[in-house]
């Protein structure tokens, strides 16, 4: 099941810079600003692509669609109507005339969840999932005439700021809060706090279609659009984190009976010596060679659920074939970037695509394997993908059909 074939590679997405030097130089550290070709996010969102999604009224909502106007959210009630939701239930759904009258004064339109709408937006953060193990998630805001939506703040995430649409300038500020999460002891924050902690101005930067600005969380910021309209895709990163850790030791420690035991009564001796055996309890859970392949288990699935149709082939592929791996004795080598399947005691190498290494790889170190058990290890790759791979192996008398 799926047919996502990514468009994308974060080395693309990151140049000219390349995925490597980002990694090195810039992830978690420093912003970056990377300038791009006008057409580099055509395939994730454009002015025509934007109106195709707003035109689907009935997927909206109050919560997934907002305005804000001069730094405040505009109240639902002023831009959006009662009706009945696609389950049955009853929602406030954003009327189109009245949000389009906000947009003509000015107002920030803000379509939350996106990355889900769309091919192109769905592949581009598939991919940045996989290079960055982190959860991402989309947030688009379309903004014209100067006027600002949000005043000075941070994120709670990583942000990829992916403008596709007008010019924005953004003022990055040298302030910035230390591995902030999304938590209400952060969310809370006042506008004077924010003003305050913001520092001085660090650097400015103008946004044009193509360019891409990363800021790393906590990283304080505002931005103002251009005269006739601006629009940017803000990917927010989430990776995981030390209270992810916390939260897969709730059901660790539950097996312990000290955790399930009462505490001491106020007053009562023991409760330091009690709390000083909880602690002792979860440094050995940490220290576990199984804690650390659960939470190694935990990170590389560290992503949203992205599932895809293969119809019609999922119709028709009734049959479940399996094979045998008949290649001991073969091994994938690399050298200069290039790949190739070597016998033992043979210098001679086949070439295998870069497209193709990861399933090949895959195969080889098995013994056998079922046409299912492929596709659910690249639930990326499409159906034709999987069959011309299957041939190729069978070709090459490295795979038999059971």
């Amino acid at each position: 099941m799926t047919t996502l074939n990514l468009p994308f590679s974060f080395d693309d997405i990151m140049a000219p810079i390349g995925a490597d030097a980002f990694m090195a130089d810039y992830e978690g550290k420093r912003p970056l600003h990377v300038k791009g070709a006008a057409d580099k996010f055509a395939k994730v969102m454009s002015w025509p692509l934007l109106n195709e999604l707003l035109g689907q009224a009935t997927i909206w909502s109050a919560q997934s669609l907002m305005l804000v106007l001069d730094k405040e959210p505009v109240p639902n009630h002023h831009y959006c109507v009662p009706a009945t939701g696609r389950d049955g239930g009853q929602v406030m759904r954003p009327d189109p005339a009245k949000v389009q009258s906000f947009l003509k004064k000015g107002a920030t339109l803000v379509a939350n969840d996106i990355d889900h709408l769309s091919s192109g937006l769905t592949a581009f953060s598939t991919c940045m999932e996989q290079a960055l193990g982190a959860k991402i998630q989309g947030n688009l805001y379309c903004s014209s005439k100067r006027r600002q939506g949000f005043a000075a703040h941070f994120d709670t995430h990583d942000v990829f700021a992916v403008h596709v649409e007008g010019t924005k300038t953004w003022h990055i500020y040298e302030g910035r809060a230390v591995d902030p999460i999304a938590h209400p002891k952060f969310k809370t924050l006042g506008r004077e706090h924010h003003e305050k902690a913001k520092g001085e101005l660090l650097m400015d930067v103008t946004m044009e279609p193509g360019d891409l600005l990363y800021l790393p969380r906590g990283q304080y910021h505002d931005a103002i659009a251009d005269e006739g309209g601006a629009v940017h895709i803000a990917f927010g990163a989430t990776y995981p984190i030390g209270m992810d850790v916390m939260s897969m030791l709730f059901e660790t420690v539950l097996n312990q009976p000290v955790f399930r035991a009462n505490l001491p009564r106020p007053g009562e001796a023991g409760l330091a010596a009690r709390l000083a055996r909880l602690g002792d309890t979860i440094g050995e859970v940490l220290k576990r060679p199984e804690t650390a392949a659960a939470v190694k288990e935990f990170q590389k699935g560290f992503s949203y659920p992205r599932a895809h149709y293969d119809l019609p082939d999922l119709l028709t592929d009734v049959h479940d074939t399996s094979y045998r791996v008949q290649a001991s004795d073969i091994k994938l080598i690399e050298q200069d970037g290039r790949y190739g399947l070597v016998k033992a005691g043979s210098r001679g190498a086949v070439e295998v695509p870069s497209e193709v290494t990861d399933m090949v790889d895959w195969v080889l170190k098995r013994q056998q394997f079922a046409r299912s058990d492929l596709a659910k290890a690249f639930p990326d790759r499409p159906s034709k993908a999987l069959d011309k791979l299957l041939n190729d192996l069978g070709n090459m008398r490295l795979t038999e059909v059971l």
